[in-house]
C-alpha cells in the first residue's frame, strides 16, 4: 500500500498549521500594549490606552503565549481598576469580564505570573462576591515573586481593602512588604501611606503596629 499521498498531505497541513501560527505570533507580538506594570493608585501605567480589535484578535490567534494574553489583559484593565475607578457603565463591565478572561487564561498556562495573579486580585476587589477570590488571588501574588518591588504599591492597596487583613496568610505577607520597603526601598514609603490613607480603621492599626516594629518615626507621620 502506498503510504507517500497520505504523509505528503499531512506534512502539508502540519505545514501550513505551523505557518499560520507563526504569523499570528509575529502580528500579536507587534500589536499586542505592551503595559504590564501598575501606578501607585493600582491602576496601570497608561489607563487611556486603546485595545484595537485587530490586537484582541492577534492575542487569541496565538493561545499559547500567556504572556500576550496577559499584556490585554492588563490593557483592557486600565479604565476599570485603580483606586479612583468603580465600573459605572456597560463599557466597563464588558472590559473587565474581558480583562478577567484573558487573566485567567492567561494563568492557565503561566501560573508564575506574579503580576497577572495581582491583576485578577484588582480586577475582582470591587465585585460582590469577589472578596475571596481577591484575597485568593492577591496570596498567589506574594507566594509567586514575594520580592518582586514593583508589585509592592498595589499588593498594599489591596491589602487596605475591608477584611483582606482577617487571613493570617495575607498579614505576614503583607508584613514582608512593609519590612523591605522600611529596610531595603525607603523610595517606595509613599506606597504605605497610599494604603493608610485608603484603609479602615482595622487596617490602620494593623499597619501602624507593622510599622512601628520597624521604624518608629515613620509610623507616626502616618497618624
Amino acid at each position: 500500500m502506498n503510504y507517500l499521498p497520505s504523509f505528503r498531505l499531512t506534512t502539508l497541513a502540519m505545514a501550513l498549521l505551523l505557518g499560520w501560527y507563526s504569523i499570528a505570533t509575529l502580528f500579536a507580538e507587534i500589536s499586542t500594549p505592551k503595559v504590564r506594570t501598575y501606578s501607585f493608585d493600582l491602576g496601570p501605567q497608561n489607563q487611556e490606552l486603546d485595545v484595537s480589535p485587530f490586537s484582541d484578535w492577534a492575542s487569541q490567534a496565538a493561545p499559547f503565549r500567556a504572556d500576550l494574553l496577559a499584556n490585554m489583559a492588563f490593557a483592557h484593565s486600565g479604565p476599570v481598576i485603580g483606586l479612583f475607578n468603580a465600573q459605572t457603565s456597560q463599557q466597563k463591565v464588558a472590559r473587565r469580564e474581558r480583562a478577567l478572561s484573558l487573566a485567567r487564561h492567561s494563568l492557565s498556562d503561566a501560573p508564575h505570573a506574579a503580576d497577572v495573579w495581582l491583576l485578577l486580585a484588582a480586577l475582582q476587589r470591587n465585585q460582590a462576591s469577589g472578596k475571596s477570590a481577591t484575597a485568593e488571588a492577591l496570596k498567589m501574588s506574594y507566594l509567586t515573586a514575594p520580592g518582586n518591588a514593583s508589585l509592592f504599591p498595589a499588593r498594599l492597596l489591596i491589602l487596605s481593602d475591608p477584611g483582606m487583613i482577617s487571613d493570617p496568610d495575607l498579614r505576614d505577607l503583607g508584613r514582608g512588604d512593609i519590612r523591605i520597603i522600611l529596610t531595603r526601598r525607603p523610595d517606595l514609603k509613599p506606597a504605605i501611606t497610599r494604603a493608610y490613607q485608603s484603609a479602615g480603621a482595622e487596617t490602620k492599626k494593623y499597619l501602624q503596629e507593622v510599622v512601628k516594629s520597624f521604624d518608629e518615626g515613620f509610623a507616626a507621620s502616618l497618624l
